[in-house]
């Protein structure tokens, strides 16, 4: 069997799911997990040792991909309340525009409200 072309189909069909973009590093950990199995597996030891490095190897992969899952989540919740705050200050920002503004369109409606009608008193009087 060629592994070299079904690892090669494996990790190509996992890069082309857009779907779930954590199975190539998912697929990188579980080929490395096994390789130092199969390492430990091979090398000149007893079987009581290897079984017992193989349980240590294990959980230190575990340790490790539980902290990776835990820094991820962190940096998430730390991305999200980012979010959050700059949406609040974009809100707050456009509150403060859209009030300047409609302070500055009656500030204008109400100036040529009354050019308006100190033109209106101007021409009656010129009229009478």
């Amino acid at each position: 069997m060629n592994y070299k072309k079904l690892i090669s189909k494996r990790i190509s069909g996992l890069s082309n799911s857009s779907s779930n973009q954590g199975a190539p590093v998912i697929a990188l950990l579980a080929g490395l997990a096994a390789g130092a199995a199969l390492a430990i597996l091979f090398a000149p030891d007893s079987g009581k040792n290897t079984r017992e490095r193989i349980s240590d190897k294990a959980l230190d992969l575990a340790d490790n991909a539980k902290d990776n899952f835990l820094s991820i989540k962190d940096k998430i919740a730390n991305g999200s309340d980012s979010l959050v705050a700059l949406k609040d200050r974009i809100v707050d920002q456009v509150k403060s525009k859209i009030d300047h503004t409609t302070q500055e369109y009656k500030d204008f409606r109400e100036s040529e409200l009354s050019k308006g009608k100190s033109s209106v008193i101007i021409s009656d009087d010129h009229h009478v």
